[in-house]
């Protein structure tokens, strides 16, 4: 199943979710359709199961980066890293961005979406409040909900550009980022 799965992402990020065929996907994993068919029903199928699967590795490699590490670190070193991996996995990955973009999600699938996007904002608000222990738990899930409005945003400007415009992207991504948080990690403390 892995094999079709690989398969799957490779034919959604070349030819986009409505292009894709179940015959495209079997023929580039090298499987007869009916073989594909044991395993999904439909097109549908393999899109939900594909973004659940990306979902699912993303949400730990977000979870893998130590908390306590990041908040020692300088803020743009910190941001750099949390969403470094959310552009490399993009990156590897393009079929995630069309299947989101494009594909009719099952309620599983969505909730795994939605789920993945939480796990970012928990994980950013934590390295946010370790930096700044009196910030509001609020103001911190807030920030990290606009931070990763801005990295989602960001994700097209990365698609299919070469190294130089890429890193300069990202750079300015990292940037905006930084001087976005630094007031809020100074300014927005709960007054005790």
């Amino acid at each position: 199943m892995t094999s079709l799965l690989d398969a799957a992402g490779r034919i959604f990020g070349e030819l986009g979710y409505h292009a894709a065929t179940t015959n495209a996907i079997a023929a580039e994993a090298k499987v007869a359709p009916a073989t594909l068919y044991q395993f999904f029903p439909n097109k549908e199928a393999i899109a939900d199961a594909l973004v659940i699967h990306y979902a699912t590795d993303l949400a730990k490699e977000e979870r893998a980066a130590d908390v306590q590490e990041l908040a020692s670190a300088p803020l743009e070193e910190a941001l750099r890293e949390v969403t470094g991996v959310v552009i490399e996995f993009h990156r590897k990955h393009p079929a995630f961005a069309t299947l989101h973009a494009e594909a009719p999600l099952s309620k599983d699938a969505a909730e795994q979406k939605r789920l993945l996007s939480q796990t970012f904002i928990d994980h950013l608000s934590e390295v946010l409040r370790a930096k700044s222990p009196k910030l509001d738990k609020q103001d911190a899930c807030w920030s990290a909900k606009i931070v990763l409005t801005a990295l989602i945003g960001f994700l097209p400007a990365l698609e299919g550009r070469n190294t130089s415009v890429r890193s300069r992207t990202i750079d300015a991504l990292n940037q905006m980022l930084v001087r976005y948080l630094e007031p809020v990690l100074r300014a927005r403390l709960r007054p005790e």
